[in-house]
């Protein structure tokens, strides 16, 4: 029986990057707002920042982000 060997190149687009890649202390803009927020701690559901709160399964705004081997990962400046 032939093998099925995985491949380590994603074909088609990426997924859709959200609050889950972020770490705390990172900063980030949430999909459709222009403010760039930090991210003070996460639990198991959500992530909060100054004042407010968002799931973690909440998307960012991809240009904030790259994505490459291992996911998603905020763009370095």
């Amino acid at each position: 029986m032939a093998e099925r060997k995985a491949e380590a190149n994603h074909k088609g687009s990426p997924p859709i990057p959200v609050l889950r890649h972020i770490s705390p202390g990172q900063k980030v803009v949430l999909a459709h707002e222009s403010k760039q927020r930090v991210l003070l701690k996460t639990d198991r559901w959500y992530g909060y920042f100054d004042g407010m709160k968002a799931s973690l399964c909440h998307p960012v705004n991809p240009a904030c982000m790259v994505f490459g081997e291992g996911g998603w990962r905020v763009r370095e400046k």
